[in-house]
């Protein structure tokens, strides 16, 4: 095979020339890098790859790994797929046809190794900064992921150790989403990887990669493993685990296979994984617990933190509500006689828990209720030889735990305790003439725990009420006992109208707790989140004391919570909570949201929202509430508080009372709250402004979001400026917005957001702070408003503001200070752009 030339194929393809030039050179190097695997036709090699490429027929392709060197052949095909997506991209991209883009651009990216290919499509996705390069990227992923590469990537890893790091790797096919959305604006207005779409497109690409590897005896299961733990715990687990039992539905043999896989699933991941198993409920009962006896069983014994998790977090931790779930919990265990002891050892805990005093008096009665049924549970599985052989340890602690339960103040309590007893001494058989009774009544809670014994029956379908019956109010009616007489008039009887009430709605919350509770509940009762973020600016407004932790945490809460289901004003609605959060709390949520405007999981609209909240809040603190100096009450109120013979004498007096003036009412006004607060708005979101983040780059492709920035920066001083820390945080300010005058600034945005700061800032500061302190920097930013003017490139808009902000520093600092410049044409323009009749006059009071 020829030496492949890197520097000439890249020179000859940066260089070409034309179309036809570009085209003639990336066929060429294709035929170096890709091989027939047989030869069965009469054309000619450079025919037959031709033909392979152009019709996708990958059984006759292969890459061509050289006999030497293979790692340096490997990097010149990285630099290749690069020049792809960048060069070639950016400057040919639009030009190349369909069909020659799948035969020479696509080709490459999917008969290529797949590891290289897909780590050079997603840093070039990651690091792109030209639109060209980040719709080529996006285009290729499509076409990777379609045609079923991500399997293939799972199956190449699953056949052979490699030096890549899994955790990584893993990490990167399930951020796939994440890492786009972030360039979605610019690429698409449609994204095609969406969360939830991708997440089943991923777990269908593992089930077909495990389908691959079940008759290969090699295969290591440990990326996949890492893969299926990361995936169930960072999205939907209940949907993985679904198509997971429908592929073990296929054939019993795939159940062992992923009994292998949970094996190596990493240990904060375990529970994401294993949970949905036991808590799905659309599955009959016989056949569920089969399967989750093949994938759990033989592991729970090898696996030590597989038996913590399920004997001890989902039993005295994580109770279940349902009856289902206990007995598929205890099957596994009871199916070999060498998993059988953990029934003994689980059922002496549960034992010694619930004959526990501090047990009984602090544990919340539906946890103690569910360790009832797990006892009643776990008994039923054991056989009488088991129970006769522990029968003296479960009667010291039935006669240490009885008496616990009967001294317990709470009626439950006792209930349940009584009814246990009962049952476990009746299984044990003692006392058979004379069996325990305890005296009670019999609730709801004592039928269900004496249905235990009879171990779990598959409750079928209930049978939908005929339609008479169904009433939309609070119970059902019963017709047959409210029939009407003979002699009623059946038309005077009005129909009510259902359609518009609000009985069935749940009621909005009050307190700070309860909407902290709706908000984290994982349940996710949409309705009720919705009523609670219509409801909440209202109560933070109500709350009384200092609720700056309460505060923080609706923060967080809220900051994070996407729109999982249809609300018109979910975006609003979200403000609206987080501005009331920083006006309750402003140190404490300022300093939280200019912190999380930095972190890396946040795409543009989230920062631009977080910016948007800043400004409302700096807004909300800083406006001046005037009230009446007066605070006597109203005539019509004064009167509620009399007596009849004082009102009569009062009236007698005003008739008779002259008043020639009235007296003066002295409005009395608020101190301005934003003026002690303002530093956290204002330097917590300048602080880590040079931090280094993958997903935003202010100083390039992301001029959006530090044009926002730079613009609230100036109405936080612009609500500042009234209190002694506004001649500083000017200074700072302008030190900050002149950097980005030194620099080419190309978006219009950007420019008038400086002019829009400088503005504020000759506002704001005194004369004194302007000559003393910031008397360079505000010279330095006026030549470069002057310089703006001259160029014929910028909008009306910006030309506008410009002369505004000229003027602004002119009236401010004095004619002595900055002499007018301005040629007769633009102070022409100036006085015509800050006429009172200029409907496009620009006004910082409309900040």
């Amino acid at each position: 095979m020829k030496e492949l030339n890197w520097f000439e194929i890249e020179l000859s393809i940066k260089n070409s020339s034309s179309l036809e030039e570009l085209l003639q050179c990336l066929d060429s190097t294709n035929k170096q890098f890709f091989t027939l695997s047989n030869e069965t036709s009469n054309l000619t090699d450079s025919e037959k790859l031709s033909l392979c490429l152009t019709t996708g027929s990958q059984s006759e392709l292969q890459f061509s790994y050289p006999g030497s060197d293979k790692q340096i052949f490997l990097n010149k095909f990285s630099s290749y797929l690069n020049l792809l997506l960048n060069d070639v991209a950016i400057k040919w991209a639009s030009q190349i046809g369909l069909e020659d883009k799948k035969r020479l651009y696509y080709s490459v990216f999917i008969y290529g190794p797949v590891m290289d290919c897909f780590l050079s499509i997603l840093n070039n996705l990651k690091k792109g900064k030209h639109i060209k390069v980040l719709q080529a990227c996006y285009d290729v992923l499509k076409r990777f992921v379609n045609v079923g590469r991500i399997q293939q990537l799972i199956v190449e890893q699953s056949l052979q150790k490699s030096n890549v790091n899994i955790e990584l790797l893993a990490s990167k096919l399930i951020n796939i989403p994440e890492t786009i959305d972030n360039k979605i604006i610019l690429i698409s207005p449609n994204n095609c990887f969406e969360k939830s779409k991708y997440t089943i497109t991923l777990i269908q690409n593992l089930l077909g990669a495990l389908e691959k590897l079940r008759q290969d005896s090699s295969t290591l299961f440990e990326f996949v493993g890492k893969l299926l733990g990361k995936l169930c715990f960072l999205s939907d687990n209940k949907v993985i685990i679904q198509c997971l039992l429908e592929y073990v539905q296929r054939s019993i043999e795939n159940g062992h296979q992923i009994s292998e896989v949970i094996t190596h699933v990493a240990s904060q991941h375990l529970e994401a994984v294993v949970l949905p198993f036991f808590t799905c409920d659309y599955i009959k009962y016989d056949e569920l617990k089969c399967y989750i006896d093949v994938i759990f069983g033989s592991k729970i014994v090898l696996i030590g933190k597989l038996a913590t998790l399920l004997y001890h977090r989902f039993i005295f931790i994580k109770y279940f509500r349902d009856i289902r779930p206990k007995f598929l919990l205890f099957y596994p265990i009871t199916t070999s006689p060498e998993r059988r002891y953990l029934l003994t050892k689980t059922l002496l805990e549960l034992l010694t828990l619930w004959g526990n005093r501090s047990s009984v008096d602090q544990q919340p009665y539906e946890q103690h209720f569910a360790l009832c049924e797990a006892i009643i549970v776990c008994f039923f599985y054991m056989d009488n030889d088991e129970r006769v052989e522990i029968q003296d340890k479960i009667l010291s602690l039935l006669v240490t735990g009885v008496p616990v339960h009967l001294e317990s103040n709470h009626i439950d309590f006792r209930y349940s305790g009584m009814v246990t007893a009962e049952i476990l001494t009746q299984f044990l058989g003692i006392s058979a003439d004379k069996p325990l009774k305890f005296d009670y009544h019999d609730t709801e809670d004592t039928r269900r725990l004496k249905s235990l014994t009879e171990g779990y029956k598959e409750h079928t379908a209930p049978v939908e009420p005929p339609e008479p019956l169904v009433i939309e109010a609070e119970g059902k009616i019963d017709i047959e006992d409210n029939k009407l007489d003979s002699d009623d008039d059946e038309d005077d009887l009005k129909p009510m109208n259902n359609q518009d009430s609000d009985l069935a709605k749940p009621k909005p919350p009050r307190y700070l707790r309860e909407c902290i509770e709706i908000l984290a509940d994982r349940e996710r009762d949409f309705e009720k989140i919705e009523i609670t973020l219509r409801t909440l600016p209202s109560v933070l407004k109500e709350a009384s004391g200092d609720c700056s932790e309460l505060a923080l945490e609706i923060t967080q809460l809220v900051l994070h919570m996407g729109s999982e289901f249809y609300m018109e004003d979910f975006t609003e609605c979200r403000k609206n909570v987080l501005v009331g959060c920083a006006v309750k709390a402003p140190t404490t949520v300022a300093d939280y949201l200019c912190y999380q405007f930095y972190e890396d999981v946040y795409t543009i609209s989230h920062r631009l929202d977080i910016l948007d909240v800043i400004v409302r809040s700096a807004k909300e603190l800083s406006k001046l509430d005037v009230e009446d100096g007066s605070e006597e009450p109203p005539p019509s109120l004064r009167k509620l508080k009399m007596k009849p013979w004082e009102i009569e004498v009062m009236e007698r007096v005003q008739k008779k009372t002259r008043r020639f003036n009235s007296a003066t009412k002295v409005p009395v006004g608020k101190e301005n709250r934003f003026n002690s607060v303002c530093g956290h708005f204002f330097y917590s979101l300048l602080n880590q402004f040079d931090k280094d983040m993958c997903t935003l780059n202010l100083t390039e492709e992301d001029t959006l979001v530090l044009g926002r920035l730079i613009y609230t920066l100036g109405v936080v001083l612009y609500c500042a400026k009234n209190s002694t820390k506004a001649p500083s945080m000017s200074k700072v300010l302008l030190y900050f917005i002149r950097v980005f005058t030194d620099v080419f600034v190309v978006d219009e945005y950007v420019k008038r957001t400086i002019l829009f700061s400088t503005s504020i800032v000759a506002q704001v500061s005194p004369v004194v702070s302007i000559t003393a302190d910031i008397y360079p920097q505000l010279m330095h930013i006026r030549l470069w408003a002057e310089e703006l003017l001259s160029d014929s490139s910028i909008s009306d808009e910006t030309s506008k503001l410009a002369i505004y902000a000229l003027e602004v520093m002119d009236t401010v600092a004095g004619q002595a200070l900055f002499p007018s410049s301005l040629s007769s044409l633009s102070q022409e323009y100036t006085a015509m752009s800050l006429r009172d009749d200029n409907p496009n006059r620009i006004r910082i009071e409309e900040v």
